[in-house]
């Protein structure tokens, strides 16, 4: 209880600082993300590896509303109620230095899933509101609440998880149907010219890619505190999370599931005006361990501090991961990415060829085009990216890097080789957008021994010899159950209101998983009217 009141005394005393107030993008649904064109040029010494992007940094380079409804022609003078549901911010509160915004979010989605002949749907309501009060405090919330019946693989995750892919807890609805909500919320402030400070629930990414290998949003949100500085040509920033393991077990009457913490540092730095290259450092740790209710570990407060030797020091179990992400801008039409990602390092073990269980690493490779041929607003990007198997695993679930079981970083968890693209063209209000996803990877069978992929896992549950002694070496990506899933999706869209991104949508899913088991084939056509603010990836 004494700790809470010191970080309300902290807070408190940073507010009365004179700051100003910090918005974030909320445009950056990666089958739109307006801005990410204007990001990749040289020499605007931008940091686009750290997103969510603000939108103070963004008009810096360039006006965001021109950018947003980039020529569509919208009504001139005072917009009625009507208006602005298709123009605008449907409600807009302005008083001499207090500005509040209200939008509605939803999705409407109706299909047709032909493989089981089952009916999809999704009713998804909700709202963000947003707004300064004077030059101090930037603020924002939206809730969102949905009922849905979704295609056979997210129903597989859905009820083996109990909780839905980018979402959280869900519960049933109906004979076939889930029922999940979510919210996200922040305040913000800058405390001084360089620096800054964030109060809030929800996600964050590091990198260049579709996939982050670092840190990235396909998880549950969680709250968290994040301090920033950006300085010349650097910026660096600490995210101190409270994450949740996700126990059916849990006590009768009680419902909170077993907490973990986690410290993730992220420094990036621009190199001239075409590179950049970013350091990732994190640790996750049991709330309550071997030596009891450990809450949060203030030995790991210093922002500045290397977390390995400070772990190192307290004789703790706890998941150190390390990294980094590198950009280079080779033209204005085209950028280069990439990043690596460490969980443990044995020189020896690494270089003798021998493929020790615990050489745990991964990388991603990818471009991305604009104006491919000369073709305006016809963008291209391919990726790979893999990752060895127990990647982000630890000793036991707790520890690893998951949140309400689901990775932090790839979807995919770990053990694993997998190939993006996607294809995006725009003329006016249309978007046509087609993405394919290639994947291999090693499964579980089933049987209660972890062959790397799941990284909830703890890898105590690894496999072992007739002897019973663990199998230390000749691990290799594809272990285990080898399963082979392909996934493309197919769509066109209808853009109304920019400012909201409210749309109408058509497309196709297709997708089929094969396996020495079973084989799993999706055909998903739907039909929605959407708001697409927020990313929810369904390709898995």
């Amino acid at each position: 209880m004494m700790k809470l009141k010191y970080v309300c005394l902290v807070v408190v005393l940073l507010m009365s600082i004179h700051s100003f107030a910090q918005l974030q993008s909320h445009y950056e649904d990666y089958q739109y993300s307006p801005f990410e064109r204007y990001v990749y040029q040289p020499g605007n010494n931008f940091h686009s590896s750290v997103r969510q992007y603000r939108m103070d940094e963004l008009n810096k380079m360039f006006n965001t509303d021109s950018v947003l409804y980039d020529g569509l022609r919208v009504p001139s003078g005072n917009l009625n109620f009507w208006k602005r549901i298709f123009n605008d911010d449907l409600i807009q509160l302005k008083k001499d230095d207090i500005h509040i915004v209200i939008n509605p979010l939803f999705n409407f989605e109706y299909g047709k899933e032909n493989i089981e002949g089952k009916t999809t749907y999704s009713n998804t309501r909700g709202l963000f509101i947003e707004g300064n009060i004077g030059k101090h405090l930037h603020f924002y919330t939206d809730f969102l609440e949905t009922q849905s019946v979704v295609p056979n693989y997210i129903d597989d995750f859905a009820n083996e998880y109990n909780v839905m892919p980018g979402w959280g807890k869900r519960k049933n609805y109906g004979e076939n149907g889930h029922d999940f909500a979510n919210v996200t919320a922040y305040i913000a402030f800058d405390f001084a010219k360089y620096f800054s400070l964030q109060l809030g629930n929800g996600k964050h990414f590091f990198g260049d890619g579709h996939r982050s290998m670092l840190l990235s949003d396909v998880a549950f949100s969680y709250p968290y505190v994040k301090l920033t500085a950006d300085f010349w040509k650097i910026k660096y920033t600490v995210l101190y999370n409270k994450m949740l393991e996700y126990d059916e077990t849990k006590v009768p009457n009680d419902y909170r599931f077993p907490g973990k913490y986690g410290v993730f540092q992220y420094l990036d730095f621009n190199i001239g005006k075409r590179a950049s290259l970013g350091f990732f450092a994190s640790v996750v740790y049991a709330e309550q361990d071997t030596t009891g209710y450990r809450g949060f570990d203030w030995h790991y407060l210093n922002p500045v501090a290397f977390m390995r030797p400070v772990e190192y020091a307290l004789g703790s179990p706890d998941n150190i991961t390390l990294g980094f992400n590198a950009k280079y801008i080779a033209a204005k039409w085209l950028t280069f990415y990439g990043q690596f990602v460490l969980g443990e390092f044995k020189a020896d073990e690494v270089f003798g060829g021998t493929k020790w269980w615990a050489n745990k690493n991964g990388f991603q490779l990818g471009f991305k085009t604009f104006d491919l041929f000369g073709i305006k607003k016809l963008d291209v990007q391919a990726e790979y990216n893999q990752a060895r198997p127990y990647l982000y695993s630890h000793y036991t679930g707790v520890y690893s890097n998951s949140h309400y079981q689901q990775p932090l970083a790839h979807i995919l968890g770990a053990n694993f080789r997998e190939g993006f693209g996607l294809i995006k063209y725009r003329h006016r209000r249309w978007m046509f957008k087609a993405e394919l996803m290639t994947t291999m990877y090693g499964e579980d069978y089933g049987d209660g021994v972890s062959w790397g992929k799941n990284v909830i896992v703890g890898s105590n549950n690894r496999p072992k010899d007739e002897n019973g002694r663990y199998i230390e070496y000749g691990h290799v990506i594809g272990q285990g159950l080898k399963t082979y899933v392909y996934n493309a999706d197919f769509n066109v869209s209808f853009l109304i209101n920019p400012r909201n991104m409210f749309n109408i949508v058509a497309g196709a899913r297709l997708r089929k998983l094969t396996n020495d088991l079973y084989i799993e084939e999706t055909q998903h056509f739907y039909f929605g009217v959407r708001t697409s603010i927020k990313s929810i990836y369904n390709n898995f």
